[in-house]
């Protein structure tokens, strides 16, 4: 019966120790995997990881399954064994002290030692995830209050928005993970070759805003390094700072109805609304968001298989290709443009999303980087469409708007380069204003493309500020100039009641 107990008493604590050792291993390998897969701050993980599977990609999740569960099991398999081994018969050793001699369980003081660096791990594995990811950074800040929104927030509804006389169309490009890294050192980026030519040579034949004298962009803050975030901010001015787990934004009956949006205004303005995507545009919520904002015809994956573009057991990457995605633009924007109302036609391609890109049937071997492959691609597609663009009847009344949504999400290509530093791309074709004085290179952020897009396509605003952006063709100070872009970076990532209360 003694025995009995005792045994009782030793599994149960093995399989607690156990649960305590698998947790901590589990805890430091999901922290190596996310390091190591991810280069964006630990609040656009969080959102990523939360979000519902329905719409992604697989890619993440295999990569998560292939690195992470093997070194898990591997872990468990050893405290398996080494609790087999301390279930057996006891082994006594006997020592010699200055008080005689003692008897001493050594499988008995093998256990004890388990026990607490059973104990131990879990507090080194939260250590070591902390040191990788930046967990008690972004705790802490979630704990703080910040009044960014009620000293510097500009409400649409309350300032001038003005229209020109004649409308101008607007295309709005969304390249997926667009930074300027990309570019080669001479131009501004951080690859011994250029994979983004064309992108390059566009936007110094444009109008492109930069932090430096070469090819640049903005920078991400807090709250914009994710799609859906990203969409958000620069069509908004606000970051994405809605509670973790509300990511799937569809999943609630509204979308941020406290916020006017460029779809809202433009929406009220007498435009054709489009949204376009080669993916499910559940995911994140970009539907809700769009449809809620400007009443956008959703226009995505499960579309073009209704419209006979591709079959219905086509499926790779998170949908289609871009080079599909660029034929139904072309389609699309001549329908749109034979109405008599003018339009806004916003796509997002996919193709270079983490991790590493998927290569296309056009993509070609020219690297031995799979990423550089697709980069160089992406780029031929572009200049292929803004190509036929330029030879088409609408052409001279549209604005194209060509921007990065935010950061790339793994670290190829990116690895070693600080994030202030991966700025993100953009250009503006046919704009109908003028860069005041010599303020095209600045610093600047994501929500500064909410006012800029607006006095791209001509629109006057009384003050040059929406959100909290600033209009990168006016002199104004941007928010990141005036108040620095660490404190404002910072700002963004505390909690604000007055967000949650006005915005959601």
């Amino acid at each position: 019966m003694k025995n009995s107990r005792k045994n009782g008493i030793f599994w149960l604590g093995a399989i607690f120790f156990g649960l305590l050792f698998t947790l901590a291993v589990t805890i430091a390998v999901a922290a190596f995997w996310a390091d190591k897969t991810f280069a964006v701050d630990f609040g656009a993980m969080i959102y990523t990881l939360m979000s519902p599977l329905k719409g992604t990609g697989d890619d993440t999740i295999k990569s998560a399954i292939k690195d992470c569960v093997p070194p898990i099991l591997a872990f468990v398999a050893v405290y398996c064994l080494a609790v087999f081994v301390l279930c057996q018969s006891s082994v006594r050793v006997t020592l010699v002290t200055p008080s005689g001699r003692r008897r001493l369980n050594l499988l008995k003081l093998f256990r004890r030692v388990g026990a607490l660096g059973c104990v131990g791990s879990l507090f080194l594995s939260a250590a070591y995830a902390d040191r990788l990811l930046g967990i008690g950074k972004w705790v802490l800040g979630r704990m703080q209050d910040t009044t960014i929104y009620e000293d510097y927030y500009v409400d649409p509804n309350t300032v001038s928005i003005t229209a020109p006389e004649k409308a101008k169309n607007l295309i709005y490009i969304y390249l997926e993970s667009g930074e300027t890294t990309y570019a080669s050192v001479e131009e501004g980026g951080r690859q011994p070759v250029n994979y983004i030519p064309y992108m390059t040579q566009l936007a110094k034949d444009n109008i492109s805003f930069s932090d430096k004298e070469t090819l640049g962009g903005f920078i991400s803050p807090t709250g914009t390094t994710w799609t859906i975030a990203a969409l958000f901010a620069s069509t908004s001015g606000l970051p994405f700072a809605f509670p973790v787990g509300t990511n799937e934004m569809n999943q609630r009956e509204s979308f941020a109805t406290g916020v006017t949006a460029l779809g809202d205004i433009l929406k009220n303005a007498g435009y054709q609304m489009e949204f376009l995507c080669g993916s499910n545009a559940d995911f994140g919520g970009r539907k809700s968001y769009f449809e809620q904002h400007g009443a956008y015809t959703i226009f995505d994956y499960y579309t073009a298989i209704e419209k006979g573009y591709i079959p219905a057991d086509h499926y790779v990457w998170w949908g289609l290709e871009d080079a599909i995605l660029y034929e139904i633009a072309k389609d699309e924007v001549t329908r749109l443009a034979a109405a008599d109302e003018p339009f806004n036609l916003t796509f997002l391609t996919v193709d270079q999303h983490h991790s590493g890109g998927y290569v296309c049937e056009l993509c070609g071997d020219d690297y031995s980087e799979p990423l550089g492959n697709v980069l160089a691609c992406s780029d031929r597609l572009l200049a292929d469409f803004i190509s036929w663009c330029e030879q088409q009847d609408f052409y001279e009344d549209t604005v194209i708007v060509i921007t990065g949504d935010h950061p790339r999400m793994d670290n190829i290509f990116v690895d070693g380069v600080p994030f202030e530093e991966r700025t993100i791309y953009n250009c503006f074709i046919h704009a109908a204003a003028q860069v005041e004085g010599s303020r095209k290179n600045r610093v600047a952020t994501t929500m500064d493309v909410f006012p800029t897009t607006l006095a791209a396509l001509g629109f006057t605003i009384e003050g040059d500020r929406l959100g909290l952006g600033t209009n990168l063709f006016s002199a104004r100070e941007t928010l990141a100039e005036q108040l620095g872009y660490d404190y404002l970076n910072n700002e963004l990532g505390k909690s604000s009641l007055y967000y949650i209360t006005n915005f959601s």
